[in-house]
Order: structure tokens, then sequence, then C-alpha cells
């Protein structure tokens, strides 16, 4: 009997223990949370990080409307919702028309030039590295391609498409015998062509490539002779990683596309 009293005894204690202890209100007070302003990285303190300017590297290719680098344009900051002290206002585009600027975080509004002539407008909104978006372009045509954010106190030497013939997005009836990619640097030459072009040029429809026919020209342009598959509509040749330059840099990669009509002939 005395057995049976004392686990009763025991049985109800616990109950209440347990049933204050997950209490909220009783647990506040018998094990109190950290109050909010001892953690350094309160809601707060992260919102107010979040919208605090910074400073971020970015580089990136400028193309016209043909898909041409711009050679030697410039970019010059129009405004910015982030004024840094220490950012330049005017950058220069290289040989291959790629950039390498110091950008605050927030929107800022760019004018492309080249040889003193307006190309377009365009805006980046950058949210903080590594998160970036274009928009409003004032024109549909030229493109920022392969944007990445990169070190402080380290410039990354890049390999890219200067230009091709028939230019990007051109329209024609009668399907060129070849088409023509030239590179920012010479090309590794391939032990074998056919292999090198299955491997490396992505097509869309698949467009059957002649490896025999296809060279390397001048050492920095790639011809490619096509044999058939081509269709009406839009064609796409995508160009990988895979193609390297001489010096073993690997290629920013590209998408290029052309439109055939009707009736779309042969070459």
């Amino acid at each position: 009997m005395k057995s049976n009293i004392a686990k009763f005894i025991f049985s109800f204690s616990f109950l209440i223990f347990a049933n204050c202890y997950f209490n909220p209100l009783v647990n506040s007070i018998v094990s109190p949370e950290k109050p909010e302003d001892a953690d350094p990285l309160t809601i707060t303190g992260i919102a107010a990080a979040m919208l605090s300017p910074q400073i971020v590297q970015i580089t990136g290719q400028i193309v016209d409307a043909n898909g041409l680098a711009v050679v030697n344009g410039n970019l010059t900051i129009l405004t910015r919702t982030n004024p840094i002290d220490g950012l330049s206002e005017s950058f220069s585009l290289n040989s291959a028309g790629r950039f390498f600027i110091q950008l605050s975080t927030g929107e800022t509004r760019i004018r492309v030039d080249q040889s003193s002539v307006e190309l377009f407008t365009f805006t980046f909104t950058i949210s903080g590295p590594g998160m970036i978006s274009i928009s409003n372009k004032s024109l549909t045509g030229p493109e920022i391609l392969n944007l990445e954010f990169y070190q402080t106190g380290f410039t990354p030497s890049y390999f890219d498409i200067l230009s091709m013939n028939p230019f990007d997005k051109a329209t024609f009836t009668t399907w060129p015998s070849t088409i023509q990619i030239s590179f920012s640097e010479d090309l590794e030459l391939p032990s074998n062509m056919q292999n090198f072009l299955d491997a490396n040029v992505f097509t869309s429809p698949t467009i059957t490539m002649d490896g025999s026919g296809s060279s390397i020209i001048n050492n920095n342009i790639l011809e490619i002779w096509n044999s058939s598959g081509f269709q009406i509509g839009a064609n796409t040749y995508s160009f990988g990683s895979g193609i390297l330059s001489i010096s073993g840099k690997k290629l920013s990669p590209r998408t290029i596309t052309f439109t055939c009509n009707s009736p779309c002939n042969p070459p």
C-alpha cells in the first residue's frame, strides 16, 4: 500500500514539473531567453548589413547587335543609387570587348560608347556579391555576356569569341557553306578536327559538320564546313569551354543563332 502511494506521488510531481517546463509562460520564468540585443546578428543587424553599400568587382563581355565584341569601347557611369568614394566614373573595354570594373551594390546606369558613338545604355542591379541582374536596355540587340564576380586584388584572364561570319542573328534563304568564328587568342590546334567539332560545337537542330573540310585559319579563326541538317527557322551553334587557347585558357561559353528562311536552300 505504501509503495503504491509513493508511486502516485512521484508520478503526480513529475507531471506538474513537465507541464511547468514546457509551458511557454512558465518556461520564460524558469529559463529566460537571452535578450535580443545581446546577439550581434539580430534581425535588425542583418537587415542593416544588407542595406549597407558594398564594393564588388565584376567582369563581362559586351557585344553589339551583330554579336561582335565592342573592341576598345568605353563604359560611362550615368547614375548610381549608392555612390561610394573611390569608384571610377568610366572604364575602358579591352581588345575582346571585356570590362573589369568596381561597382557598388544597388542600381548603376551605364552607357556604352565605341569611337565616341553611343551604342546603348543599360542598368545593373546588384543585390550583393554574386547577385546581379540587367534591365532597362535601350536597345534589344546588344548583349552583356558571361558576367562574373572576381576577387579584389586579382584580375582574371579570359578567352572570348570576337566575331563570326555570318553575323550572329543573320537571316538568309541559302545556307552558308562555311561559318567562321574568330577568337581573342590563338587556338590550341586539335589533333582530330571531326572529334573536336563533335565534342565542342553543339547545334540545334543537329547540323552535320564536315571535319575534313573544317580548319584553323591564321591560328585564331575556326572555319566550319556545314554538310546538312539546317532547317527553316532558327539554327543555333553553341561553343563550349572545351575549346582552349594555345595558352590553356578555356573559352567563355557562347551561343550564336542564324535564321534560314524559306526555301532555305543548301549551299
